[in-house]
């Protein structure tokens, strides 16, 4: 893999384009999206891989979204770190997968997975990019769903 190649950049924009790049699929999926944040938050990190990261957790959250249907990206200030969180309504992941929904190929449901043709490498790559900037992330389940979260240092 190439190393990261760093840079100041606005996270709320590269948010909404690919909210937008994935609009479509809301729409199929009758998904309703939240994402509130208006103001540009500057975050020092791989545009790129931040994209590839975000896709992921996004396209993942459409896939699984369920129940009243809503996904919600979040931008949280946490001193000198944003936190993002992608939250999907729906199905809890089971306590004892939480760990291993990071490893390549595994799949917590392989019937209901195997409809969207997913790989199952996406949180793989995902752990792989956030491990190579040294930044947190995480997935919990919630009372009405499932967050998954990354960090990116605030410059």
């Amino acid at each position: 893999t190439t190393p990261p190649e760093l840079c100041r950049f606005d996270l709320t924009e590269v948010i909404r384009s690919v909210l937008v790049s994935m609009d479509i699929i809301a729409k199929q999926k009758e998904v309703t999206v939240h994402f509130e944040q208006e103001e540009p938050v500057y975050v020092w990190a791989d545009e790129y891989m931040v994209e590839e990261v975000l896709t992921n957790y996004i396209s993942n959250a459409f896939h699984h979204v369920a129940g009243v249907g809503i996904v919600e990206v979040k931008l949280i200030p946490r001193g000198n770190v944003v936190r993002v969180a992608v939250f999907n309504t729906g199905m809890p992941i089971p306590e004892e997968d939480l760990q291993n929904v990071w490893q390549k190929f595994y799949k917590v449901d392989k019937a209901r997975t195997r409809e969207y043709g997913g790989s199952g490498i996406g949180l793989s790559i995902v752990k792989a990019i956030m491990t190579a900037i040294n930044m947190d992330y995480g997935c919990s389940n919630e009372e009405n769903g499932v967050n998954f979260y990354f960090e990116l240092p605030i410059k």
